[in-house]
């Protein structure tokens, strides 16, 4: 049975980003990026991660309520995951335990629903 644990609340709520958030898998950091304003100041903020195995996003129309919940503005890592273990079969032995298997997942406001599964996560 899979649980959602929360990790990290992003610093404004996503109805009040500037820019759309969005998965950027180039360059050596893939991140959620997204922009927004706080006390007159405009920021790029987002998610970074490292390892990354895999990544999906289901546009705000595809998702359910467990999408949603708990998960609203909020990194959440999904206990318990099929999709780790999914990831974790498929994957050459040489490489399989090499780093640990997280799924993250995320739904932010006007964007829909992103999930990664990757060793770490840092917020910027």
């Amino acid at each position: 049975m899979t649980s959602k644990k929360p990790l990290h609340t992003v610093p404004v709520p996503s109805t009040s980003f500037t820019t759309e958030a969005y998965f950027d898998g180039q360059g050596s950091s893939p991140a959620i990026r997204f922009g927004y304003g706080k006390n007159g100041t405009k920021h790029q903020g987002g998610i970074k991660f490292s390892h990354v195995l895999a990544v999906r996003t289901r546009s705000e129309r595809c998702c359910t309520a467990w999408h949603i919940d708990g998960a609203y503005d909020t990194l959440v890592e999904v206990e318990g995951s099929s999709w780790v273990e999914e990831m974790r079969a498929d994957t050459a032995e040489q490489w399989r335990n090499k780093w640990a298997m997280h799924h993250y997942m995320i739904y932010l406001d006007s964007a829909g629903c992103f999930e990664v599964v990757a060793e770490s996560w840092e917020p910027f």
